[in-house]
């Protein structure tokens, strides 16, 4: 019993960090109809950030946290600007080609990244105020596992607040539903459609950050986070924020546990769960039927 609970433990915490990216290319789908996988290179950069502020040393926890959120708020201006500069020119266009332009600007922000920062793998130590741990029923549980969860679980509600209980989130809402009728109400989709996008950058950005003492921080991790990020949207569901958590968390414990109980099959949890999931709902667990109609 307290190998599963660490197990499942462990996985929540490992989803989360997938939520929190495919939560901002969810968002961006759903209000844009932009498939964009250059959403992995948001993610790596703000890793990048996060371990160049720091300087790869220990920090205390305000230093810490404020790193992680200025990471965000580089890869919000980031995110503005290629949409601005790149998607904006390619709205209403087929969706493949947008796919296409969105991986040409993959490759050009993961030479752009090596360029700034070299091809040498980072590190980023953990403050030390998270690097403990605690026992929970005879399990040891680590400090930053919870935070991420918690910070999890506060961006799933601070997005679900901002959707259905803001202006701000009708005026997206409407804009993502009937952008013509939006347009025609007065609401300015473009200046919308642009803050989406930059929020949608700012939560990889934010996930990077997050990720950075956990990994190796190097320019792999683009192509490594948007392949999976965009496994959790198709699992979710093309759209649902909600969808994407439930994914995310779905497939984080799944490897959690193959892990531990099947380990020749750990790493290709992501796999099994997408072609299980396309075979029995392909609209995906919480899909949109209009938004997939749409895609």
């Amino acid at each position: 019993m307290g190998e599963f609970f660490a197990a499942l433990i462990a996985g929540v915490a490992q989803g989360v960090p997938l939520f929190i990216v495919a939560s901002g290319l969810t968002l961006i789908f759903g209000v844009l109809h932009v498939l964009n996988f250059a959403h992995g290179a948001f993610f790596m950069i703000g890793a990048f950030a996060f371990a160049s502020l720091l300087g790869g040393g220990s920090v205390n926890v305000l230093v810490f946290l404020a790193a992680a959120l200025a990471a965000a708020v580089v890869l919000a201006v980031v995110g503005a600007a290629t949409d601005v500069m790149v998607f904006k020119r390619l709205y209403g266009h087929d969706h493949m080609v947008t796919l296409l332009a969105s991986y040409a600007l993959l490759l050009m922000l993961e030479g752009i990244t090596a360029e700034i920062w070299g091809v040498q793998p980072r590190t980023q130590r953990q403050t030390p105020a998270f690097a403990g741990s605690f026992e929970v029923l005879s399990v040891r549980v680590a400090v930053y596992d919870v935070l991420l969860v918690g910070i999890g679980l506060a961006i799933a509600g601070g997005l679900y607040w901002m959707l259905q209980r803001t202006s701000y989130g009708q005026i997206v809402r409407a804009v993502a539903t009937d952008e013509q009728m939006a347009r025609a109400l007065g609401i300015r989709a473009r200046r919308v459609q642009t803050g989406v996008f930059a929020l949608g950058a700012a939560l990889a950005g934010l996930s990077g950050a997050l990720i950075a003492p956990l990994v190796s921080v190097d320019v792999g991790l683009a192509p490594t986070f948007a392949i999976q990020s965009f496994a959790i949207v198709i699992i979710g569901g093309l759209g649902s924020v909600s969808g994407a958590l439930v994914a995310a968390l779905l497939v984080g414990i799944s490897e959690s546990l193959l892990i531990s109980y099947a380990p020749d099959l750990a790493g290709f949890s992501l796999y099994i769960a997408v072609a299980l999931v396309l075979m029995v709902r392909p609209r995906g667990l919480m899909g949109n039927p209009a938004i997939t109609a749409r895609a």
